[in-house]
């Protein structure tokens, strides 16, 4: 029990203000403020208007860079609205992160063409692939298969590796769509991986569609690599037109070209063109010995052409100009 005096020498403490709560660990604010100093000083970065929040605060969707989906709340005045596509180039993040835009939204009057988001976006990946030096022929990174000696395997192994390249990554979302694709097999395409080269992807896709030719580079198997090109032929050589449109695309050869510097037999490249279910096989060989080689095999590769159920109408082979 205190005593009186122990009491009266107590004294009294200062006055306990309340204690301030402290944010919350994971909260959107500390997220966004994490990540605005991931942003590149001097990068530009594409960005779409998503809603409105205000007089002039729309919310806006980062769309390219490590930062892609990253959602931001921007004053842009009175001209945006949502939909459109932004260049925005990052200053400094001190006091603020803060945007340079690049491209600015705008509702001058007499404007009479406006350029689609889709139609910026895609200009702006083709900037991109052209400063990055991409051309036009794909270049693979991994092996295409470790059964060269199957033609079977290899010929389906190659069709992969084609197929799952990104190259035709829109054709496959129309075939999902159709049921004659699967989810999971959309999802290992490149467009769905992360730091995906999507400018890229989209100025091959561009150049296939605009040449109607697919080139391709790569490892056909360990320590060999092979270039590849598939494209139509120039229609009506002989300067007739064709009645139609179909009749057009059904007269036009379809031809693969395909070259190898072999090991042993050096330079060899193989020309095959089919039209109407036809097929012509051109062999070219550089070296005079495996022009000899690849001549007194001639009629078993045609046999084997035979058996596969391909009607041959020609087979070559020649040397090397």
């Amino acid at each position: 029990m205190l005593k009186q005096t122990d009491i009266a020498s107590i004294n009294p403490v200062a006055r306990i203000l309340p204690i301030l709560a402290v944010e919350s660990i994971g909260s959107i604010r500390q997220e966004l403020a994490d990540r605005a100093t991931q942003f590149v000083k001097g990068q530009e970065y594409f960005a779409h208007v998503i809603s409105k929040v205000g007089d002039t605060a729309y919310n806006v969707k980062v769309e390219s860079g490590s930062l892609k989906g990253t959602i931001l709340k921007m004053d842009l005045g009175t001209a945006a609205k949502a939909g459109q596509l932004l260049t925005l180039r990052y200053m400094h993040d001190n006091p603020v992160p803060t945007f340079l835009l690049a491209s600015t939204p705008t509702n001058a009057a007499g404007s009479t063409t406006e350029i689609s988001s889709a139609a910026n976006l895609i200009r702006h990946y083709l900037k991109q692939a052209e400063s990055d030096g991409v051309t036009s022929r794909f270049q693979a990174t991994a092996v295409v298969t470790n059964s060269p000696s199957n033609p079977q395997v290899m010929a389906h192994d190659l069709k992969n590796a084609v197929s799952n390249s990104g190259l035709f990554y829109e054709s496959h979302l129309s075939d999902l769509v159709q049921s004659n694709q699967s989810l999971a097999a959309i999802k290992q395409e490149p467009q769905n991986q992360v730091n995906s080269p999507i400018a890229n992807l989209m100025s091959q896709q561009l150049a296939i569609l605009e040449n109607q030719r697919m080139s391709w580079h790569g490892e056909v198997w360990p320590g060999q690599k092979m270039d590849w090109d598939v494209y139509q032929q120039p229609q009506n050589a002989d300067g007739k037109q064709p009645s139609n449109q179909s009749q057009a695309d059904q007269d036009r050869p379809i031809t693969s070209e395909m070259i190898l510097h072999l090991p042993h037999l050096g330079k060899v490249s193989a020309r095959i063109s089919l039209i109407d279910g036809r097929m012509r096989v051109n062999i070219l060989a550089e070296h005079a010995q495996t022009l000899e080689v690849l001549t007194a095999k001639r009629l078993g590769l045609a046999e084997a052409i035979g058996k596969n159920g391909q009607q041959l109408d020609a087979l070559t082979v020649v040397r090397h100009e």
